[in-house]
């Protein structure tokens, strides 16, 4: 794989007549020989005697202070790692990526481009990661730390009065306020035709506490190695370095080195240059090689490994049908014990699982499994669409609980038609019969047709929902039960049920904007006959929002949803949405929200049609706005044998 990624990354074509990496160095290189020779001539204009003295002069006491200064600093250096594995879920453990990612700073920041290095120290000690993930999660430490830097910057200019720079450093922080908004409201960018995914305000909040031990701890180590007789406060000192320190990293140059020096002298013009250069010296000593022949070392002596092979998730025997929701790939497996499941996925700043656990239910564990998997994620945990019971036992452990829908299910062995609860029902029904529908389970063959029925009604109603709601795909209904109704010929609409041995479970409904009146009802109807005679026992029709009047026209939630599943006559069954605390509630449901109302693109699974037609990934009407353009298909073929005046069901 790493090989084959290598190769990629050689093969690719470039605008530049030479390979861009072979133009970076050359920069590099070319600026390190400018920024040195622009130092040659400054320190020309210096007493070596009087540097080597200032250096000797520096107390033991201050060297073995100052490493251990070093040494925090690197800790901190070390989690921004960390803290982006979390993030993005590479499912390295903390202490590795940790270690990783303070062998790659060190190196990069000694020998140069330090994203190129880093990533190929990264690649070399977490065999999991690809090259080109390497690349990236590289590319977003960089990253991490500029930002991090520069509000550290700005704040230390605006909170020190002699500092310079004041509006410049004001509007920094102006910036990086909009960037942490962005991180809070809009983690997830489309700019200039790329996807930018943002950290949650999470881990941006990490980031910047790790900065700041990074910084303060780096510059406290330089001052302690600046000779005594200096006599330079560290208030001085500290505004001064943070900003050679941007200088160095601008530059590219290996360790800053030119930028960095040339900076420090022009920010700090009245102390004495042979003191401050040998402190620096000492500095590059102490803080950059010292750490790079350590770095080099143990990525040296670092035996091969091989990477993990990653666990396949099967579902438990007794998952609810609607756990075929993992088919979408947006729910994955949270293990509670050895014998306990429950389904999960992530927004931007909350882990959610859906539905309550299967297996051996033990509720209390499921609240620490879960707020322990959130926490190792730098999210809030959250409970979505969960029964009465999970929900007592986390209103009861202090978690703010609130309902949010309710689910409707029948039995199909006792369900019948007669009742005034059903009264609306059967009006549908006897509408449906007079418009003489043809009824039955579709098969492989037919699934062609329903292409451009889900891609109407996608269109009709704002694109597909997501997250914890069904979306079409051939390859997500090569697993459900579908049945479609005919008119003349002309496939009208279809609905698919998640079924188990035990229970069907409504997915999805999809029709054209004239189907007759009533077919959706004589859809479920029939599902619900072929339910019986298979002896399924319960029959769930999903569930609704049960929200307050208002808050329905407000959401432009479909209400008429409930009154659909009503007319059924079913056992409603309330379902709750927890987490710990009121803010943490509101933000996973608006969250979730947003999932459902602005899903990613759907990577189906590709199928084998009747015709041995594959269908294409990604369909156009599973995105909204400028992203999607309708895509033309030709109806179906008319089916024979069709029933003319009442419904006929195969």
């Amino acid at each position: 794989m790493k090989r084959s990624a290598i190769g990629r990354a050689l093969r690719m074509e470039t605008a530049w007549p030479v390979p861009r990496h072979t133009v970076r160095i050359i920069a590099a290189l070319s600026l390190t020989i400018g920024f040195l020779w622009l130092l040659s001539l400054r320190l020309a204009l210096l007493d070596a005697t009087e540097v080597f003295h200032a250096f000797a002069n520096v107390p033991v006491a201050n060297w073995a202070t100052a490493l251990i200064a070093t040494s925090v600093s690197f800790w901190a250096v070390g989690q921004y790692d960390a803290c982006l594995h979390r993030h993005i879920g590479t499912g390295e453990a903390p202490h590795q990526a940790h270690r990783a990612g303070i062998a790659a700073i060190a190196l990069g920041q000694t020998l140069g481009l330090g994203v190129l290095t880093g990533a190929l120290i990264r690649w070399r000690m977490l065999p999991s990661l690809s090259l080109i993930q390497a690349t990236k999660l590289s590319a977003a430490v960089a990253l991490s730390f500029l930002f991090g830097w520069s509000i550290i910057t700005a704040l230390t200019l605006l909170a020190l009065p002699a500092a310079p720079l004041k509006l410049p450093a004001l509007m920094v922080c102006g910036l990086g306020s909009v960037v942490a908004l962005l991180c809070l409201f809009q983690p997830r960018l489309r700019l200039f035709g790329r996807h930018i995914a943002l950290p949650n305000i999470f881990t941006l909040g990490q980031i910047l506490i790790f900065a700041l031990i990074d910084t303060v701890a780096a510059a406290l180590a330089l001052w302690l190695l600046c000779p005594p007789d200096l006599g330079m406060p560290f208030a001085t000192l500290l505004p001064a370095y943070l900003l050679a320190l941007g200088a160095g990293l601008v530059s590219g140059t290996p360790g800053g080195v030119g930028a960095f020096e040339m900076t420090l002298l022009a920010a700090l013009p009245t102390l004495p240059e042979p003191a401050l250069i040998a402190g620096v010296l000492a500095f590059r000593l102490a803080y950059y090689a010292l750490p790079a022949m350590l770095a080099a070392f143990a990525v040296l002596m670092m035996p091969p490994q091989m990477p993990k092979a990653a666990m396949a998730q099967v579902l438990a025997k007794d998952a609810p049908a609607e756990a075929g929701l993992i088919a979408q790939n947006l729910f994955t497996l949270l293990n509670i014990t050895n014998k306990s499941q429950i389904l999960m996925s992530e927004t931007p700043h909350a882990t959610v699982t859906l539905l309550d656990p299967f297996g051996t239910q033990n509720p209390t564990r499921t609240l620490v499994a879960l707020s322990k998997h959130a926490r190792a994620r730098s999210r809030l945990p959250c409970l979505y669409k969960c029964g009465k019971r999970l929900a007592a036992i986390a209103r009861r452990a202090g978690w703010c609980v609130a309902p949010v829908a309710a689910e409707a299910w029948l039995n199909p062995l006792t369900f019948t038609l007669n009742g005034a609860e059903k009264s609306a029902l059967r009006r549908k029904l006897r509408k449906a019969e007079k418009s003489g529908l043809h009824i039955h389970e579709m098969t492989a063959a037919d699934w062609p047709s329903l292409t451009e029925i889900a891609q109407d009604w996608a269109f009709d109603n704002g694109g597909e929902r997501g997250f914890s709601m069904g979306r079409f795909g051939h390859g997500l209904l090569s697993s459900q039960r579908v049945f479609g109704a005919y008119s003349n010929g002309i496939l009208m609409g279809f609905v698919s049920f998640h079924h188990n041995r035990r229970e069907w479970a409504l997915d999805l409904m999809r029709h054209r904007r004239t189907m007759p009146d009533g077919a959706n009802y004589a859809l479920v109807v029939h599902a619900l006959q072929v339910a019986r005679d298979q002896g399924i026992a319960r029959f769930s029709l999903a569930a609704a929002p049960r929200l307050p009047k208002w808050l329905v026209r407000l959401t432009r939630t479909n209400g008429g949803l409930c009154q659909f599943k009503s007319a059924f006559g079913p056992v409603w069954q309330p379902l709750y949405i927890a987490a710990p605390y009121l803010p943490a509630l509101a933000l996973a449901s608006a969250e979730i929200y947003r999932a459902i109302h602005h899903p990613p693109p759907l990577n189906d699974q590709p199928f084998l049609g009747g015709e041995n037609k594959i269908a294409s990934n990604g369909q156009p009407w599973h995105m909204r706005g400028n992203e999607r353009a309708r895509v033309p298909t030709r109806r179906p073929d008319r089916q024979p044998h069709m029933a003319q005046g009442r419904i006929k069901h195969d």
